[in-house]
C-alpha cells in the first residue's frame, strides 16, 4: 500500500463531502514543483489569447512578423525563447493581451502540475493518472 500512502494522507485533509465531490477536489489540487515546463502550444492557442481589438490594431509589418513567429503546427513559446520575446514585443503596451498571454504561459512558467502527477518528493501523489474510484479501492476503500 506504500504506493497509496500519499493519497491516503491527502484524502484525510479534504473537505468532507460525497466521494464524487472529494474526487473532484483532489483532482483539482496542484503542486508547485518549481520547475518550468516547455510551453509548446498550437498557434491557435496563442491567437485565442490575443484580445481581438489588439490583433486588429496591428500594422501590416507586425501581422507579417506574427505570422512568421506562429508558423508551424506547434510553437515553442517557452520562457527565454525568441518566440516569446517576439510576441511580447509585437503586443508591447497592449496590457490586456499581455495579461492574457501571461495567463496562457503561467501553467508552464510556474512549474505547477496536478497533485496526482507530482512525485511524492515534490509534495504530490506520485500517481499515474487522476484519482479514480479504482485508486480509492486500491488505497483501502477510501470514501
Amino acid at each position: 500500500m506504500a504506493y497509496y500512502d500519499a493519497l491516503i494522507a491527502k484524502w484525510a485533509t479534504l473537505t468532507p463531502g460525497t466521494t464524487a465531490a472529494k474526487l473532484a477536489q483532489i483532482n483539482a489540487l496542484t503542486v508547485d514543483t518549481g520547475v518550468a515546463k516547455p510551453m509548446v502550444v498550437s498557434p491557435s492557442q496563442i491567437i485565442n489569447a490575443i484580445i481581438p481589438a489588439d490583433l486588429a490594431s496591428l500594422t501590416t509589418a507586425q501581422v507579417s512578423f506574427l505570422t512568421l513567429v506562429l508558423a508551424g503546427s506547434d510553437v515553442d513559446a517557452s520562457g527565454g525563447t525568441t518566440v516569446r520575446s517576439a510576441i511580447l514585443t509585437i503586443f508591447a503596451g497592449k496590457t490586456n493581451t499581455i495579461n492574457s498571454l501571461a495567463a496562457l504561459a503561467a501553467p508552464f512558467d510556474n512549474g505547477r502540475m496536478p497533485w496526482w502527477q507530482a512525485t511524492v518528493a515534490q509534495g504530490g501523489g506520485g500517481l499515474n493518472g487522476p484519482v479514480t474510484i479504482n485508486e480509492l479501492i486500491g488505497a483501502g476503500g477510501l470514501t
